[in-house]
């Protein structure tokens, strides 16, 4: 498997680590993992000699497992930078004809505007490799035109979370403290504070809400990538004094994340993120019976059919409207919180997510002295 895995933590790292250490996976497969994670995640695409030392290592990694026949089946979770694509294409030349099966995953939807940008001769290299990829994986059929129809199939695959993450006894546990007389309606950000995912838009729609005495509070949790942005709003929220209503809580994990996804009302990311795919914390969000506010970017709106507001368009005035319609309409807050959960259940868990998976692994190998094998799993 060759791919990013944490840390930093981002929704494509999280989910090849639950693909990794998934028990389906490893009593199927030996896995072999190779990470190529950046430090920032909002730096790709950005030239560094320190990248292009770590892809040729990579490369190399690669070229080694591959070369002494321990590697049945490549895993590729395919970049959507120029620098990390031109490694993809390079990991796929050294690995074609040497392997039963390459995989490309797709976690975003920034790939189609990637190799449009191309120069014509890195086009056709790029081209000619993706062409030998056996399956292209997608989070959702609104984001498979990225691969251009270039691999010999396409599958969609949606994310997925573990159904037991949040149980509906939690839910309703928790549903009495929410419903109590003076409850604060509690807004929950959990994403990585970029400035395109919105966070500003959201604090400031916060702020507007708090000067109409609003019973509110924002809680924010991510790592901060765009510092001097987030520094800006966060001192004109304690000059006004609304540092008790919009907090940041830092990087939030395990029994932490759950309890802030059980305690919140409504999870907004309204987003302009171009490689954003099918939000994990929305997922998670959505298991949690939270109402969502989004955004039309990638494969969101698919994502949350019923379960939420997905803005046309993402300011602090689309945004306080949204949180204004679901704290005054009752009716509509239980409906999109109840939609959520249930979609979920249906199609966002794991087991869903690392079926799908392993159907493609499997349905790779036809030839009956193949499945005899006992397989590699090569993650990249």
């Amino acid at each position: 498997m060759i791919g990013p895995v944490p840390p930093p933590i981002h929704g494509e790292s999280l989910a090849i680590r639950h693909l990794t250490e998934s028990e389906d996976t490893r009593e199927k497969f030996q896995v072999t993992v190779i990470n190529t994670n950046r430090k920032r995640v909002n730096s790709g695409g950005k030239f560094s000699l320190i990248k292009i030392f770590q892809d040729i290592g990579s490369a190399i990694r690669v070229r080694r497992i591959v070369g002494k026949g321990q590697a049945d089946i490549v895993y590729l979770s395919i970049s959507q930078t120029k620098l990390g694509l031109i490694r993809d294409a390079v990991i796929i030349l050294l690995v074609s004809g040497k392997v039963n099966q390459i995989v490309a995953h797709l976690h975003g939807n920034n790939l189609k505007n990637v190799l449009e940008s191309l120069h014509p001769i890195l086009t056709k290299f790029i081209f000619n490799m993706m062409k030998k990829i056996d399956t292209g994986i997608v989070l959702s059929r609104g984001l498979s035109q990225n691969f251009m129809n270039l691999p010999k199939r396409l599958e969609v695959i949606p994310n997925g979370i573990g159904r037991n993450l949040i149980r509906a006894q939690e839910i309703e546990s928790f549903s009495k403290v929410k419903n109590g007389e003076g409850h604060c309606f509690t807004i929950l950000y959990l994403s990585n504070l970029i400035e395109a995912k919105g966070f500003s838009h959201l604090i400031l729609a916060a702020m507007d809400l708090l000067r109409q005495h609003a019973n509110i509070q924002l809680l924010l949790a991510g790592q901060v990538y765009d510092r001097k942005l987030f520094e800006q709003l966060m001192n004109r929220v304690a000059q006004e004094r609304l540092d008790s209503r919009i907090r940041y809580l830092g990087t939030v994990t395990g029994v932490k994340k759950k309890q802030l996804l059980l305690k919140s009302d409504v999870m907004a990311l309204p987003t302009s993120y171009k490689i954003e795919g099918q939000p994990i914390s929305i997922i998670e969000g959505m298991a949690a019976g939270l109402p969502i506010i989004s955004s039309s970017q990638g494969a969101i709106p698919e994502l949350i059919e019923d379960s939420g507001i997905v803005l046309d368009v993402i300011n602090r005035y689309s945004i306080a409207a949204a949180i204004k319609s679901l704290i005054t309409d009752k009716a509509l807050y239980e409906q999109y919180a109840l939609n959520g959960r249930k979609t979920f259940l249906k199609k966002y868990t794991m087991d869903h997510y690392i079926e799908g998976l392993i159907s493609v692994f499997e349905r790779g190998d036809t030839d009956e002295e193949k499945n005899l094998i006992r397989h590699q799993l090569f993650l990249s």
